[in-house]
This record gives structure tokens, sequence and C-alpha cells, in this order.
């Protein structure tokens, strides 16, 4: 079986130092085999690199030593790493998700030297027609159907797969032509625990049994679909730079729907420093709050994934903030009967003495109202504390506030920012925006009315 670089791989490799991902399995071991051969006629230099993920215990170590020993009979370099994604597994990550993350922050650390190294990954044309099922259940546009290319670059790193245009038994062929006859296998591919080889194993051969030509005519959708990618990415190429300068509200809402998503993605990245995808709920609450009119106040969309920055629009302008991390909001002791304003993050509190007949109550928590004559000394406005309770109104219970936020829905990255008011001795009064509690409740008996009012801050 004779194999090739694609073009665009091809004229991309003299002078770089090559990074072969090698799992020992036929694909990646055909990868590395095939970067050896060509190695000195191409002009490159050559170094695999093996993840041992820590999930299948014995199996996963004797991986490693198979990659290992391979690399040492054919001299090629070859660094092994232990990355225990079970350990680093973010709180609603998947096995597959976390591995793929910890990977990509081992491979920043890597490739030292970005700007002439590249990334070689051994997927093949039975991948990527997974890729694009995966895809297009999660909807997907078509730069996300036709993700999986030859040529990929995520932050700094660019990745390379020569053998996009190539059947896994293509590979094995090439394999055994090289007179290798052994490979690892990992059986978690045999299940269909994961997505991935749901499809694998009983989609895929449902589809072949009944469509024959179905997987040319998928590959030729991919290809199709990244060529139409191409000119849209390009497009919103030159739509960023035209806006990014000024950033206006009113170019923002001009960009068509479908490039809305690429110009976001741009934005985003640039801000942080890391390559944020905008899911359809980012794009929707954007193009919701975009419609609005301009209140002059602030306007904050959390970010997903992202604790440290948010989207904001005010006075006609978007950007991308770094907030304050919550840790860094001290706990404040408010006289509120000396002070009426307290402005705390991205809060403002306000206090008022009222009768019982002045009373508005409002729907979205942003009102607490409580008998004054119980309330006695200062209050203090925190942040959320580990194991802290309350009793809701209503409720005779206490309840962590870790539940009341799970209930209301409050994002991850918004729960360490909101501010929580406590009386003089600790009790928990109020959570702006979120649960008023039972503490000192008006009765028939109040002639007096501590009234407290949360606003988003407007700065």
């Amino acid at each position: 079986m004779k194999l090739s670089f694609p073009p665009e791989i091809a004229s991309a490799l003299k002078g770089k130092k090559i990074f072969c991902s090698l799992s020992g399995g036929a694909d990646s071991l055909a990868l590395l085999l095939f970067l050896d051969l060509h190695k000195e006629a191409a002009g490159f230099a050559l170094e695999a690199v093996h993840f041992e993920h820590g999930f299948r215990g014995r199996a996963s170590i004797a991986d490693a030593a198979f990659c290992k020993r391979l690399c040492m009979q054919r001299n090629i370099p070859c660094a092994l790493f232990r990355i225990d994604v079970p350990h680093n597994r973010q709180r609603g990550e998947g096995d597959e998700e976390a591995a793929r993350r910890v990977r990509l922050e081992y491979w920043r650390k890597i490739v030292f030297n970005p700007e002439h190294s590249l990334v070689a990954l051994g997927h093949h044309s039975g991948d990527r027609i997974e890729n694009v099922f995966l895809r297009l259940f999660r909807g997907s546009n078509s730069t996300g159907l036709s993700s999986m290319r030859f040529i990929q670059k995520i932050g700094r790193i660019t990745f390379i797969r020569p053998f996009l245009d190539y059947a896994k038994q293509d590979l094995e062929q090439f394999l055994r032509e090289q007179n290798v006859m052994e490979w690892r296998h990992d059986s978690t591919n045999d299940t269909s625990v994961y997505k991935r080889n749901l499809i694998r194993n009983k989609l895929l051969p449902e589809i072949r049994k009944e469509f024959p030509f179905a997987e040319a005519g998928i590959l030729q959708s991919i290809r199709t679909l990244a060529e139409d990618s191409a000119f849209l990415e390009e497009s919103a190429d030159r739509a960023y730079r035209n806006l990014r300068t000024d950033s206006s509200a009113t170019d923002w809402r001009a960009l068509p729907a479908a490039l809305l998503p690429r110009v976001l993605r741009r934005f985003l990245t640039e801000a942080t420093g890391s390559d944020i995808i905008p899911d359809s709920n980012l794009i929707e609450r954007l193009s919701a709050t975009l419609a609005l009119p301009d209140s002059g106040r602030r306007r904050i969309i959390p970010l997903s994934g992202q604790k440290d920055y948010r989207l904001t629009l005010k006075s006609g302008k978007v950007a991308c903030e770094k907030r304050l991390p919550a840790q860094f909001l001290p706990d404040v002791l408010w006289d509120y009967r000396q002070e009426h304003r307290l402005e705390y993050g991205t809060t403002v509190l306000t206090a008022e003495f009222i009768t019982p007949e002045e009373m508005l109550f409002t729907t979205d928590k942003s009102a607490a109202f409580f008998d004054a004559s119980k309330l006695n000394g200062r209050l203090t406005v925190s942040t959320w504390k580990t194991g802290d309770r309350m009793v809701p109104f209503g409720k005779q219970n206490p309840v962590s506030l870790k539940k009341l936020f799970s209930d209301a829905g409050v994002p991850m990255e918004q729960k360490r920012s909101l501010p929580v008011v406590r009386n003089s001795s600790g009790t928990i009064l109020w959570i702006p925006f979120v649960k008023n509690s039972a503490f000192a409740p008006v009765t028939p008996e109040t002639e007096q009315v501590l009234k407290l009012l949360a606003v988003h801050s407007p700065e």
C-alpha cells in the first residue's frame, strides 16, 4: 500500500520538528513508521509522544511499554507522559472530552517552538465520518462538520492529519507490508459506552449494509463542506478585522447569521487567549441582547466554562471583560442605617425603611423585605462560602446554598460572584436574584419594614 502526503501537508514539512502522537494502535503506528520513512527526504525531525491516560490499568501501562520498546528498536526519540485523566476531569466532562482537553494542555507544554513544529495525528477517513455524525447530532455548522482537516491550528499549535483520505484497512495493509504484525488494541473501542464507538460499532455497519455507497458520499460531502467553510472563514476574518477596533453593537447586529458565530469565536479567542467555540445558547443570548434597546447600563452575558471572562454590552459597545475573581471580594460590613447604598462586585445594594403598605414584591428576587425591629446591628455582605445554608422563605429547614443555586439554574461561573447578605450573627438573610430567607418575616404586627434592593452595576 503506497501512502503519500496530501499536497498541503507536504509543502509544510521542511525544516520542522514533527511530534507524532503514538497510542500503539494500528493508525498511530502506521503514521509513525510512515513519517520515519520520509523524514530524511522531506527534511523534518521526528519524535514520538505517548500519553498514558490512566483509564485501563495494566493494559494502559502495557501500551506505554510497547511504544517505548518499538521506538528504541527503531531509534526514534520517544517521550512518555502519564496524564491521569480520571483525576484531572472537570465537573460535567466525559472521559473523551476530558482526555482531549488534558492532551491539548500537554501539547502546549511539549511543543516549545510552535512556529517550527507540527503535531501529527493518525486519524483516517473512518474517523472523519464518525466525527461528522457526532458533530451533526450536536448541531454544528459547516466549520464544525468539516473540523477534522489535514491542517488545523489550535492556538499556536499546528496539527496535521496525513491519513484522512485513507481507510483503516489501508493503514493495516501498510503495516503488514512493513513486516509489522503486532500493534496494541484498546478494549474500550469494542464497547458502545462512548458515543463514537456506538456510531462505529452499530450505526455505520447498518448504513453500509443498506447504502454501500454511503461512505464515499459522506466523504465527498465533508470535502464540499470544507470548501464552503473555508469561504465563510475567510469572510469572517475580513469582518472581524473591520469590527475589532470599534466593536460597536451596530456592527455586530449587521453581521450575517452565518458569520456571527465565526466572528465571535475570533473575538473571544483574542480576548481570552483560549480557543472558545461559541455554542448555540451563547449565540442566541448575544443576538437577543443586541436586539434590546440601549438602556445605558451594562448587560452581562456569562461564558460557559470561562469563569474569568464574560461578554458585556454597554453604551453601544460589545466587550469581553476579565472580571475580578470572587475570592478577591472581601466580606464587607454594611451599616445600612447610615449608608443606604453599597457597591459589592458588580451588584449595587440599597436599603430603605418603608411601611408594610408600601411593599411591592418582585418575581426576580431583586428585593427582600424584613421586619426592621428584628434586625440588630450591621449586616455583612460576602460571597458564597463552603457549607453555607439558609432557611428559604416559606420553609422551616435549612437548605445548602449549593442546592439553591442548582435549583435556580445559576451558572457555575456566577455562583462565586453573587453577594450573600447575612445578619450580625452570620445568619443568611438573602441571596439577591436567587432566594429570600424565612428570617424576620413581615407579619400583621410589623410596623416598619427594611427593604433591600439589588441591581446590577451599570459600570
